[in-house]
């Protein structure tokens, strides 16, 4: 009785990796916290590792893979969250412009170094800022509550009936 549930972030984590490439049915909003609490505990300990032993500019390769072998999932998980909310996949474009933004920034500065950087950040500046409201959109966006009954998406992830009085997600 005094017995708690174990953690269910890798899980978790595992079962959102494994759906990398699923764009229907639906998330809950546990799934996309937990995935990416369990991203932050993979990549903060391999970035103060790297920063510590390796060279900078290694450090930083092995960030960016890291970054976008974490990313690949991203997308299905946050149209399927859209989908728990009765959306279309179509607001998930917001997290894709901020990622495309982070993607090219990133490959101008390795290819360029950080002079070529500075120099395209002195063109593209509005962009970066457009990430700002993109991000907090789909941040709301994510931890918005799902329908409780069944939707074209899919039945409930959480396996509660409307009827049901609603509980944290």
């Amino acid at each position: 009785m005094g017995e708690t549930a174990p953690s269910p972030q890798p899980a978790t984590a595992r079962r959102t990796y494994a759906a990398a490439w699923r764009f229907s049915g639906r998330s809950t909003r546990s799934e996309v916290i937990g995935y990416g609490f369990v991203a932050f505990l993979l990549s903060f300990p391999v970035s103060l590792a790297t920063s510590l032993t390796l060279p900078y500019e290694t450090h930083l390769l092995v960030g960016n893979i890291l970054t976008l072998l974490l990313a690949l999932p991203v997308p299905a998980l946050i149209v399927r969250r859209l989908h728990d909310q009765a959306r279309s996949g179509v607001w998930a474009w917001l997290a894709v412009y901020s990622f495309a933004v982070w993607l090219v920034r990133t490959g101008v500065s390795m290819a360029a170094g950080a002079d070529g950087r500075l120099a395209f950040d002195r063109v593209t500046w509005l962009a970066d800022w457009l990430v700002i409201p993109a991000n907090v959109a789909m941040l709301v966006l994510l931890l918005l509550p799902g329908t409780a009954s069944p939707s074209r998406f899919g039945p409930n992830p959480r396996g509660r009936d409307a009827a049901l009085p609603p509980e944290a997600a």
